[in-house]
């Protein structure tokens, strides 16, 4: 049986002008554990996804991110680890908290006559 972990591989994005200025991203790469010819490696079974770290705190980029994550993760069939790999992708980014806006609502009762 083969195990699965995340690797992150930090990357800047390539600009024609102002190259210093260039933002960085972290990809997260999901690697199996394999042994080949008796040694353990590591083999790259997909780039999950993508974060620029300068945004990594906006909820809209990481709600980005793991729609991206979510998506690519279920496509792998063989994957039955999935839940331990989203709890290990969320220690770098973490999973957006939905926003739980309670409205009081009144109902008012018709005035007898």
């Amino acid at each position: 049986m083969s195990s699965f972990s995340v690797c992150w591989n930090r990357v800047r994005l390539e600009w024609r002008k102002h190259t210093e200025r260039a933002p960085w991203a972290q990809e997260a790469i999901l690697c199996e554990r394999v042994l080949l010819e008796g040694k353990p490696t590591l083999r790259i079974v997909c780039r999950i996804a993508r974060v620029f770290e300068d945004r990594i705190d906006e909820t809209s980029e990481r709600d980005r991110f793991w729609h991206a994550a979510r998506h690519r993760l279920g496509r792998l069939r063989r994957l039955s680890a999935r839940w331990e790999i989203e709890g290990e992708i969320a220690k770098r980014v973490p999973k957006p908290q939905p926003l739980l806006i309670l409205k009081q609502t009144r109902i008012k009762k018709p005035a007898s006559v």
